[in-house]
């Protein structure tokens, strides 16, 4: 099995201003390194988002104190903590559904087996429907 190299934010610097001052090609790079293109693409990409994201305006003042966790992520934590509950919940009641549905045919078996050593018949009675108002 192939151990993944990691490369350390020094040496993933060096190659992305490789790429990004046109020294080198992404596939020149990844063919030196044996790395994904898409890996260095990545890394470019990242570099370029964080670079945008330090030219921002930054507003004027003080900085304001900000929540430890956004309202929307709050949001999304929970909804997800809840399908998660749902998930478990809907395994439990499979399991439960087929114990149930093996506990009816054991039961059906053993009906089958006294009606045999009874030497009758079994008849199934239907309920009437009741009439929609």
């Amino acid at each position: 099995m192939k151990d993944r190299a990691s490369y350390t934010p020094e040496e993933k610097l060096k190659i992305v201003r490789d790429v990004l001052s046109k020294k080198t090609t992404i596939q020149k790079v990844a063919k030196e390194k044996k790395i994904a293109p898409t890996l260095i693409s990545l890394w470019k990409k990242q570099a370029e988002d964080a670079m945008m994201a330090r030219f921002q305006p930054q507003p004027k003042g003080r900085r304001k104190s900000t929540p430890a966790v956004a309202p929307a992520d709050a949001d999304s934590r929970s909804l997800k903590n809840e399908a998660r509950k749902a998930k478990i919940k809907a395994a439990h009641l499979e399991a439960s559904l087929k114990e149930v549905k093996n506990r009816l045919s054991r039961y059906e078996e053993q009906v089958d087996r006294l009606v045999a050593a009874l030497g009758c018949k079994m008849v199934k009675v239907r309920t009437p429907r009741k009439a929609k108002a």
